[in-house]
This record gives structure tokens, sequence and C-alpha cells, in this order.
């Protein structure tokens, strides 16, 4: 018999919220410094009324179809490790992830809701899910790089700032090739499980090996990435020119994977203010960019994509409601 939870339960619980106030403080403070940056009675004086209302129905599409990509790559990664899901199951889940991603856990706790839910389909199948959530991850990173090299070295950032990005983008993707031929090839796995030091950790890796010849299911998967990952880039620009920005789609994809980079930082909830700084720092120098429509922007886009993880936890709830009804007592 016992008294309540354990010390051992109770200390990484108050960790994590801890840990999420704290990211709550920050996205707070830098939000302020970005407004500190602006005029106030600018601000205060930004005519809501001016915002086209079509535009940000298509900035509300252009986040729709980015979710369906992100639940569309899910599903062939998946098909990599031989695992058949319904869509509507993962689409189900990708927004109940968006929700948890957007407004509490992050994109680690996004995933532990993705894995405690599918493995309740698939119980003997952990580390395959594990798998294609780590394929979902790197086709996540190669999407944001395809358009980096298409669209931000060509203008689109200031090169000093391209010249800090590339030295750091040439060893990311060696490892994640080196990775993608851990987890694909079995020659290379037997190569790896033979090298000193390493056999244990090939040991522990196994359970996310895939068999050979799942290469067709891997680049359609990252095919669908790169999509996916310009819909939500099209979604900023959809908000931009929703109050009336002078931007491009060009321009947008290639500002939005530096951006998106520094943003998924484990430094404020959701990138809220560190976004909104980026995007600040990069367009107000150009003509015809008011800083206060630059934010406005920002936070337009943002919704366009949040608002459908607002509606990952409304099923979420309903879904919770109609189980809790189904169940005899």
């Amino acid at each position: 018999m016992t008294d309540g939870p354990s010390s051992n339960a109770i200390i990484p619980c108050m960790t994590r919220r801890l840990f999420h106030l704290l990211r709550l403080a920050c996205a707070a403070v830098l939000l302020g410094w970005v407004l500190h940056r602006l005029r106030w009675d600018e601000v205060v004086k930004f005519d809501w009324r001016k915002v086209e209302l079509w535009w940000v129905g298509v900035s509300l599409l252009l986040g729709g179809l980015s979710l369906l990509g992100w639940a569309g790559r899910w599903w062939w990664f998946l098909r990599v490790y031989d695992l058949r899901v319904p869509f509507r199951e993962l689409l189900r889940l990708t927004m109940f992830a968006d929700f948890f991603n957007l407004y509490f856990l992050g994109p680690l706790g996004a995933d532990g809701v993705r894995l405690l839910q599918l493995s309740r389909r698939l119980p003997n199948q952990r580390g395959a899910i594990i798998g294609s959530l780590v394929l979902d991850h790197v086709g996540g990173l190669l999407g944001g790089m395809a358009l980096y090299a298409l669209f931000s070295r060509d203008g689109a950032l200031p090169q000093g700032l391209v010249a800090i990005i590339d030295p750091v983008l040439l060893p990311a993707v060696v490892l994640t090739v080196l990775g993608l031929g851990v987890i694909m090839e079995p020659p290379i796995q037997r190569l790896f499980a033979r090298m000193p030091g390493l056999r244990r950790v090939a040991g522990w890796m196994s359970p996310l090996f895939a068999g050979t010849f799942r290469h067709p299911w891997l680049f359609s998967g990252f095919a669908v990435s790169c999509l996916s990952t310009a819909c939500a880039f099209g979604a900023f620009w959809a908000a931009a020119r929703a109050v009336a920005l002078p931007v491009d789609l060009p321009l947008m994809l290639g500002l939005m994977p530096a951006v998106d980079w520094v943003a998924s930082l484990p430094v404020s909830v959701s990138g809220l203010g560190v976004r909104e700084g980026l995007l600040l720092s990069l367009l107000e120098a150009r003509p015809g960019f008011p800083p206060v429509d630059v934010l406005a922007a920002s936070l337009l886009g943002f919704a366009a994509i949040g608002l459908w993880g607002l509606a990952g936890g409304l099923w979420l709830v309903l879904g919770r409601g109609q189980a809790a009804e189904a169940t005899p007592p």
C-alpha cells in the first residue's frame, strides 16, 4: 500500500512543468522585445480591417495541407517498416501531436504522444514506430534543407547568414546520410555492429533497423516532406499577402528554412518571439515592409497552422468523450 506518488515520479513532473514555465516566460520576453523594437503607437493603430480575408483563407488552406503532408510522410515512413495504418488514424494522431507541440510539450513530447497512441494499436511494434518517428524528423530536416538549397542561397538570406549556415549544414547532411545508411542498409548495419565499442550501441539500435529494398517508401516520404514543408512556409507567405506586404513566394520559401530552424530550438513555446524577431530583422530593411505589418504577418502565419492544432485538441477531447460513452460501466 502506498501513500501517494513516489518522489521519483514527482521530480520529473515538476522539472517538465518548470521547463515549460521557463519557455512560456521566454516567449513572453521575446515578444515583449519585438514590441519594444516597434513604435507602440504604430502597433496600436494597426488596422486589422485592412487584412484581406481571401488571403487569410489561403493561409489556412496551406496550413491544413502542410498537416495532411506531415501525416502523409509518416504513412510512408511506417511503410518502410511494413506497418500499414489507415491514413485517417495517422491524421488524427498528427493533429493530436500538433496540438501538444504548439501549445504544451514541444516536438519531443509530441512524438511521445504519437508513440503512446500508436503503440496501443500496434503493441509489439514499438521499435518500428520509434524508427518511423526518427525518419519523420529526418524527413522534416531534409525538406527544409531542400528548400534552403533551392531558394535561400540565391539572395533571399544575407550572405553573412548563409556563410554561417552552410558550414553547419554540411556535417548535418553527412551525419544524416550515414544515419540513414545504418537504419536502411543491412551491410552497413553488420559493419556498424563489428566496429570496436559499437556492438552494444548496434544492439540497442537494432529495433530501428528497417528491412532492405524499402527505399521507394523512404524517398516517397522525403518527397511528401518537401511539399508539406513548402505548404507550411507558404502559409506565412499568404499571411504576408493578407496584410499587403510585397513578398513573393520564392522569397518567403528562402527566408523560412533559417527562421524555422532557429525557432525550433526549445527556448520558447512554438518559437513565439524567436520567429517574429528573425522575420523582423530579415525583412524590415527591405522597402515596403513596415515592421508592424511583418509582425502581424508572422502571427497570422502561426495562427494559420496553430488553428489546425486546436482542431486536433478538440478532436482529442471529443474522442475521449465518445470513448467514455461507448465504454460500459
